[in-house]
């Protein structure tokens, strides 16, 4: 991991403990100039814009430790030391009390809230009563063995995302930072996540969720989206600590996919917040994605329960890019997996099902390769066969031709093993096939020639024209043409038709003869 990446991390960690946005721990221009300086002691860690004293009390002893891890110097810290596990105020604050000066009220309440922001903490304790209230969410842990109690808080917002329902008599976990409420100089715990302790819990919460959220449909199976079937582009979130990459990337193999990977804690209420932040970083731009993958080794049920986080259970269910998640073991059902696209028992599962589809299509092509060239053998085979049965049939028939047939038939089936596969076979048939349409065509046309040649003669005998040259007329009575004298009496009016010119002529006398 870069030193950047875990300075981000340790933000993000800080800002959910102390229940802020995370430019309130440090803006992204400080933590830039973090990495580009390296600071090695309070001097330089203070030359930094957006680090000032009050800054330096509260995080200069773990930057300039996490800066140490990568930059490899001796680091001076100058901050603060530890006594019997607690810490003290540093020297320049021990001056400020010890002088002349008194501090005021709020002056001395501040500098301790200062103090107490680095006793950050995981606690457990039984819940003895809980105030909702619309931003803050109030409660309060008693120890079961002295019955200490403990006042906390946590923003409403942090409080959804933990998923936990507080009700009295809960044993719960909590992570969170000490902090005085000026007003009333009142000391709480302000928490930044909140888990169930102990297995029966867990189910019970489990199980109502469950059921919540299938009453909500979000588990049907027509919400949910087809897998694309070569997918290139991954958008990968997992743990780069973890064992899941590695069985992930050894058996994705060698199909030239795209993974861009986002490193984000599987288990604890950590990895609620970076899977969160995981999936909408890539859904910023899911239109860059084919797939989004969610990938983690099995684990016990408090491992798990991440997974069982309502809020992220929700932003995988939202997500834009289809998602596939390998989350456990078989006997292992986060419910994430339940919402998203599809899901399978491991990682090397979700490696597998990426890879399967170009495995089939590798293994179709062989095979369609072999049948292609076992096709082309095929019709070689047959068409050679046919071209001998042809080629006897025409040595019956022409024997006399027969010597020159064979010579022409050798030197075909010397060409034919130079055909390239089934490209030259298809040409072939395409040559064959427009020889024979040009050669019904011709017949075609030579029939219709006939044809038109043969009515064009019965035309020319059997047109009115060509008797009426010959000094035949035709003669009409009132448009009719009259074939006897039937019907025609002396002084009718008669049209004659000539070869050349008509004639109107008037009925002088009728013979039947």
């Amino acid at each position: 991991m870069s030193l950047l990446n875990e300075l981000r991390n340790w933000r993000n960690n800080q800002a959910r403990i102390e229940g802020v946005e995370t430019f309130r721990i440090l803006p992204n221009a400080c933590l830039d100039a973090l990495v580009g300086t390296l600071p090695q002691n309070k001097e330089q860690l203070l030359s930094i814009k957006g680090i000032k004293e009050a800054k330096f009390r509260k995080y200069g002893k773990v930057l300039l430790e996490i800066i140490g891890q990568y930059g490899g110097a001796n680091m001076v810290l100058g901050t603060e030391t530890e006594i019997s596990g607690l810490p003290v105020f540093e020297e320049e604050s021990m001056n400020e009390l010890q002088s002349d000066n008194p501090l005021s009220v709020s002056q001395f309440l501040d500098g301790l809230n200062i103090e107490l922001s680095g006793m950050a903490a995981r606690i457990q304790g039984e819940v003895s009563s809980v105030d909702e209230r619309e931003r803050v969410v109030y409660f309060t842990l008693k120890d079961s063995k002295d019955e200490s109690t403990l006042s906390c808080l946590i923003f409403r917002q942090q409080y959804e995302i933990s998923g936990v329902k507080l009700s009295p008599g809960d044993e719960i976990i909590v992570e969170g930072s000490p902090d005085i409420y000026k007003p009333s100089g009142r000391l709480s715990l302000k928490v930044g996540m909140i888990e169930l302790f102990g297995e029966g819990a867990l189910k019970k919460a489990y199980e109502a969720l469950k059921q919540k959220l299938e009453d909500e449909g979000l588990f049907s199976s027509e919400r949910k989206r087809l897998l694309p079937e070569f997918p290139r582009r991954i958008a990968l979130i997992t743990s780069e600590q973890g064992a899941a990459i590695g069985d992930f990337t050894m058996n994705l193999g060698q199909q030239g996919f795209q993974v861009d990977f986002y490193s984000a804690s599987v288990e604890g209420k950590r990895a609620v917040f970076e899977i969160m932040e995981a999936i909408r970083f890539f859904n910023r731009t899911p239109e860059e994605y084919d797939l989004l993958v969610i990938v983690r080794g099995g684990g016990s049920l408090e491992s798990l329960q991440a997974f069982n986080n309502e809020a992220l259970i929700r932003e995988v269910a939202g997500s834009r890019i289809v998602t596939l998640c390998g989350i456990g073991h078989e006997k292992d059902v986060p419910l994430a997996t339940l919402v998203c696209d599809m899901a399978v028992s491991t990682p090397t599962a979700t490696a597998r099902t990426l890879r399967e589809p170009f495995e089939k299509a590798r293994a179709s092509l062989l095979f369609l390769e072999r049948a292609l060239l076992a096709a082309y053998e095929s019709e070689l085979a047959r068409e050679k066969n046919n071209l001998g049965l042809q080629s006897q049939k025409l040595l019956d028939h022409l024997g006399f031709l027969g010597e020159r047939f064979q010579s022409l038939r050798e030197q075909f089936l010397q060409i034919i093993p130079r055909i390239e596969y089934s490209l030259h076979d298809i040409k072939s048939r395409l040559a064959r096939f427009e020889s024979e349409m040009e050669k019904n065509f011709r017949q075609s046309l030579e029939v219709i020639q006939k044809k038109l040649s043969e009515f064009e003669e019965t035309l020319q005998r059997y047109d009115p024209k060509r008797a009426l040259s010959l000094g035949y007329s035709l003669i009409r009575k009132e448009g009719k043409i009259l074939r006897s004298t039937e019907g025609v009496k002396k002084g009718d009016t008669l049209s004659l038709r000539l070869g050349k010119g008509r004639l109107d002529s008037e009925v002088t006398g009728v013979y039947n003869e």
